[in-house]
C-alpha cells in the first residue's frame, strides 16, 4: 500500500463515488469479484466531509474520510468471505477485477487501496485459521476486548478495543519480522480488523458498534506550509501601510453602519462562524437538498413539528434520508444545539445526522431515514397492534440511549423532549431517539441548571415546570410517561396535564395493588404479554414519574430493569412448551415502590 500523497478528487466525483459504491454489487457477477455487499452495503456517513482532508485511518492507512467509509464496506465483505474460505484477502487478479460500475471508475483508482490482495505483504498471508489456531490465546483476548459495546461507558469500551488492536498489530509485525515497513503496518491492521469482524459478522448491531469505534484510531495529517519571504523597499512598504490603514478605516465605518442599521444580520454572521467549526458533517448545497427532496418528481412530507417540517429525500447514491427544513420563525438556538449535539455523540439508538445546509436564509438538517416512522404511529394506530416483545425491546433500547446520554464523559446530556413521536423505528423496528433541538448538557461539576422551560407539557417533569430546575431526572420522568403509554396503549394528549395525571394515578393504583393489572393493560394485546415483565416495567415506570426528582431512579437502574424484562420476555416467547402468554409469576424486584 502506497503511503504517498493522495491525489485530490473533486467534490462531484465523491458524490458519484458514493453512488457507484452502492451499486457495486450488481457488477460483481460479471467482473469475477467474489465479494458480497448485500448484508453491509456502502452507506453515506456524516463523517464524509471532503476530499481535501487527509487522515491516517485506523492509525495506519493514509486516506480520506470518504475513502475510509468505503474501507469499512470492503473489510466487512472480506470478513464474510473469510468465514467461507479462510483467507482474509483476495488473490491479486481477483482483487483487481473488483470494479465499480460507472464511467471507467475503478475502486483502486478512486481510493488508495491497491495493495489489498493476498501476497502483497507478510500480513496478508495470515489466514483466519492462524488466528484461531496458532494465536488462539491472543486472538481470544483481542475478541474479548471488542466483544461488548453496551457497557455503561461506550467510549471506554472503544478505547479498550482500539488499544488492543494497536498492541496486537505491533506484536504481529515483530513476529513476522516486518520491522517498521509502513505497508506491513497498514495491512497488519487491516488483517486484525477483518479477523475481529469475522467473529461476529452476522450480528449487525455489534458490527455497527465496532466500526463506530475504529475512528478513534484516526489521526489527521497536518498540511505542510512552506514559508516564503519577499523583500519590499521601505518606500513601497510605507505606501502599502498607508493604503492598508485607510482601507481598514473604511471597512470599520461600513461595518459600524451595517451594525447600527441591520442588527439582525449579526446572528447570521456568528452562525456561519459556528458552522465552520462543525467538522463532522457534510455541507449540502441548497440545490442538493432540493434535488433530494424532489427526487423522481415526488415530494413526500413525513411530518412536522414546532421547529420545522420533515421530508423524505433521496441522495444521488439512492440512499434514503430524512430532511428537516427548519422554520425561519423557530428559535435560532434550536438548529445550532441540534447540530452541535449530534456531531459529538454517536450511538446505535440515536438518529445519525449526516449533514446540514445553511444557504440563502434557509436551514436544513439531513438525517438517516427510519422507514417505520415513529412510535406513536405504531402504538396508537387502529389497524394494527404493536406486539408485546417489540414494546419491551423499544423501551430497552430507549433506556440504553438515555444511559449513554446521561453518562457522557463531558457531562449529562438532557434530551428534554422524550415522547412517542421522537422515538423513530428502523426497518427492523430498532428504536432511535431523535430531535435534539432542546438538548442541554449539564457539566460534570453541576447537578442541575436553571434554564427556560421547554418541552412537551404532557411529558414534562412537573418539578422542572415549576422551578425551571433541569436535571437528568427530567428525562427519566418523560421516559416513565412513555413507558406507561406503551403498557396501557393510552395517549397523553399534548398540552393536556389532566390526561397525564389521570394516567399516572391509575398506574400507581395498579402498582400498589389498589387496582388489578387488567385496569391498565392495553386491551389490544388480547392477553398476549408476559405478566411478570408487565408488572416489573409498571413498577419502574411509576418510580420514574414521581413528582420529586429525588424519588426517581437513575437511568442506569432503569436500563438494568428494562434489560432484565427484555431478556425474560425473549426467553419466554422462545419457549414453545409454555402454555399461553400470560404469567402469574411474581417478579423479583430490586427497586422499592415509594410514594414521593
Amino acid at each position: 500500500m502506497k503511503s504517498t500523497t493522495i491525489r485530490k478528487l473533486p467534490l462531484p466525483f465523491f458524490l458519484c463515488f458514493v453512488a457507484v459504491i452502492c451499486s457495486w454489487v450488481s457488477a460483481q457477477s460479471s467482473s469475477g469479484c467474489s465479494l458480497s455487499f448485500n448484508q453491509y452495503p456502502y452507506k453515506p456517513s456524516g463523517e464524509c466531509v471532503s476530499d481535501t482532508e487527509t487522515i491516517i485511518a485506523w492509525d495506519s492507512i493514509p486516506t480520506t474520510r470518504c475513502c475510509r467509509n468505503a474501507l469499512n464496506t470492503i473489510t466487512q465483505a472480506l470478513a464474510q468471505r473469510a468465514l467461507l474460505n479462510d483467507t482474509l484477502f483476495l488473490k491479486r487478479e481477483e482483487w483487481e477485477s473488483c470494479r465499480v460500475p460507472g464511467p471507467d471508475a475503478n475502486l483502486t483508482d478512486a481510493c488508495p487501496f491497491g495493495d489489498l490482495y493476498e501476497g502483497s505483504s507478510k500480513c496478508t498471508d495470515i489466514r483466519l485459521r492462524d488466528f484461531v489456531g496458532g494465536y488462539q490465546k491472543r486472538y481470544g483476548d483481542l475478541l474479548a476486548s471488542c466483544s461488548q459495546f453496551d457497557t455503561p461507558s461506550f467510549i471506554d469500551q472503544c478505547e479498550r478495543c482500539t488499544g488492543s488492536i494497536e498492541v496486537n498489530r505491533d506484536y504481529f509485525l515483530e513476529q513476522l519480522h516486518a520491522g517498521s515497513n509502513e505497508t506491513e503496518a497498514q495491512l497488519c491492521t487491516l488483517s486484525l480488523v477483518i479477523a475481529i469482524a469475522a467473529d461476529k459478522i452476522d450480528n449487525a448491531s455489534w458490527v455497527g458498534d465496532f466500526y463506530r469505534c475504529l475512528p478513534l484510531l484516526d489521526t489527521k495529517v497536518p498540511e505542510k506550509k512552506e514559508k516564503s519571504y519577499i523583500k519590499i523597499p521601505s518606500s513601497v512598504g510605507k505606501a502599502l501601510l498607508a493604503v492598508l490603514i485607510a482601507t481598514t478605516g473604511l471597512i470599520l465605518v461600513v461595518v459600524l453602519i451595517k451594525y447600527v442599521n441591520k442588527k439582525e444580520d449579526l446572528p447570521k454572521l456568528l452562525e456561519g462562524k459556528e458552522i465552520s467549526t462543525w467538522s463532522g458533517l457534510y455541507r449540502f448545497s441548497k440545490a442538493e437538498i432540493e434535488n433530494a427532496i424532489n427526487h423522481g418528481n415526488q415530494r413526500m412530507c413525513l411530518g412536522s413539528g414546532s421547529a420545522g417540517r420533515v421530508y423524505r429525500g433521496t441522495l444521488p447514491s439512492g440512499q434514503l434520508v430524512a430532511i428537516k427544513h427548519i422554520y425561519k420563525s423557530s428559535m435560532s438556538d434550536s438548529f445550532t444545539r441540534e447540530v452541535e449535539g449530534l456531531t459529538r455523540i454517536r450511538h446505535p439508538n440515536l438518529v445519525c445526522l449526516f449533514g446540514c445546509c445553511v444557504e440563502g436564509g434557509e436551514k436544513f438538517l439531513v438525517y438517516e431515514f427510519c422507514s417505520n416512522g415513529n412510535l406513536a404511529q405504531h402504538l396508537l394506530r387502529s389497524d394494527g397492534v404493536l406486539s408485546w416483545d417489540k414494546r419491551v425491546k423499544i423501551l430497552r433500547d430507549c433506556a440504553l440511549a438515555l444511559r449513554f446520554l446521561h453518562t457522557h464523559p463531558d457531562g449529562c446530556i438532557v434530551h428534554r423532549d422524550i415522547k412517542l413521536t421522537n422515538i423513530l423505528l428502523t426497518e427492523t423496528m430498532e428504536a432511535k431517539l431523535s430531535d435534539f433541538g432542546l438538548a442541554r448538557m449539564i457539566g460534570m461539576e453541576e447537578s442541575k441548571v436553571f434554564t427556560d422551560v421547554r418541552g412537551t407539557i404532557g411529558y414534562m417533569d412537573p418539578e422542572y415546570m415549576s422551578n425551571a430546575k433541569l436535571t437528568c431526572a427530567s428525562d427519566v420522568y418523560s421516559f416513565g410517561i412513555v413507558s406507561l403509554q406503551i403498557l396501557s396503549g393510552r395517549r397523553v394528549i399534548e398540552l393536556d396535564i389532566d390526561a397525564r395525571d389521570s394516567l399516572t394515578r391509575r398506574a400507581k393504583d395498579v402498582a400498589t395493588g389498589k387496582r388489578p393489572p387488567s385496569d391498565f393493560e392495553d386491551p389490544r394485546l388480547n392477553g398476549k404479554f408476559v405478566l411478570e415483565d408487565f408488572e416489573s416495567i409498571l413498577k419502574v415506570a411509576v418510580l420514574c414519574v414521581s413528582k420529586s426528582s429525588k424519588g426517581r431512579p437513575p437511568i442506569e437502574e432503569v436500563f438494568e430493569e428494562m434489560d432484565k424484562a427484555w431478556k425474560n420476555t425473549a426467553a419466554t416467547m422462545g419457549n414453545k412448551s409454555r402454555n399461553g402468554w400470560t404469567s402469574v409469576a411474581t417478579p423479583s424486584r430490586s427497586l422499592d415502590l415509594v410514594e414521593v
